[in-house]
């Protein structure tokens, strides 16, 4: 149901919405005088890098580790999205990435969750990068839960109180398991009361929140994110949502875009000059090329 009005109040409404996202989170609350963004980063900034980097004893995320990456890259892991609750056999290898996937049936000792794991280990594999003390390997539902948690404490410093309830939007495309895997990684990071929301949909509540719905209509919902793309048909009839059909791509999305520049000024510059990129001068070629996107995404013509 769309409601005819949102009610406004920091009294009663302290749940909180969080985009988990393949590059980018970000977090938003009900206040007094409207729904509001969190600043999750420390500089005060609300969209926060989903990077996450182990080189100190202290687990730190977001702009910071972007800003280190070239020193820190081995000790770095993103793109958590792309691989959490898919199987080994499922995971499409990004040459970008810094660190390793592992199956775990090949690591002794193997590691286990608290929390109960239906599944095979010959299908489930491990994240292998270097901490602060070594060797080290995490599943994936324990790197997002590093950012849930991150994006949960600066939550309950914008509201001045404890927080336990959630709403985390998920792809279209995304499988059971893969709701399951961020259940866990929510529970990790302390959420007590878990809930999910289809990204489309969450992206069709947000677009009417200031604006009239339009009754017995039919409308198509385009969603380009950093790492999926979601499609998906609504239609909307006596303020009820009904989703005729969705669908997705999990491979479709910015970090794509990243990896075609990556790719086309890697070739250019051996194929220009003979030079070869190191794994390094890579992580420098990956950020440089990122903000060749993001620039292209806001010029209004080509320079």
């Amino acid at each position: 149901m769309f409601p005819k009005k949102v009610e406004i109040s920091s009294d009663e409404n302290d749940i909180i919405g969080i985009d988990l996202g393949t590059t980018r989170c970000c977090a938003a609350v009900n206040r007094q005088n409207g729904i509001e963004t969190v600043a999750l980063g420390n500089t005060g900034h609300r969209l926060l890098p989903s990077w996450v980097a182990f080189d100190e004893e202290k687990d730190k995320c977001g702009e910071i580790v972007v800003e280190r990456l070239r020193n820190y890259s081995k000790s770095t892991v993103f793109d958590v999205k792309r691989i959490i609750g898919k199987t080994f056999d499922e995971i499409k290898i990004d040459t970008s990435w810094p660190f390793d996937i592992l199956q775990l049936i090949s690591i002794e000792p193997k590691i286990k969750f608290d929390i109960s794991d239906d599944e095979k280990d010959d299908e489930k594999f491990l994240i292998k990068f270097y901490s602060a003390t070594g060797l080290a390997f995490k599943y994936p539902e324990e790197i997002s839960a590093v950012l849930l948690k991150h994006i949960k404490e600066k939550s309950e410093e914008f509201q001045a109180k404890l927080l336990t309830d959630v709403v985390i939007t998920v792809p279209a495309a995304f499988q059971q398991k893969q709701i399951q895997a961020t259940y866990k990684a929510a529970k990790i990071a302390g959420w007590k009361n878990i809930h999910f929301l289809p990204e489309p949909v969450a992206a069709a509540f947000a677009y009417f929140i200031d604006r009239p719905i339009p009754n017995n209509s039919n409308l198509l919902l385009f969603d380009l994110g950093g790492g999926t793309l979601d499609v998906c048909i609504f239609k909307i009839q006596n303020d009820q949502l009904q989703i005729i059909d969705r669908s997705g791509d999990p491979n479709i999305g910015g970090r794509d875009f990243d990896n075609l520049l990556i790719n086309y000024f890697e070739k250019k510059l051996f194929d220009d000059f003979e030079i070869k990129i190191s794994q390094s001068k890579r992580i420098k070629l990956m950020l440089k090329c990122q903000n060749i996107k993001e620039n292209l995404s806001t010029l209004e013509e080509d320079k």
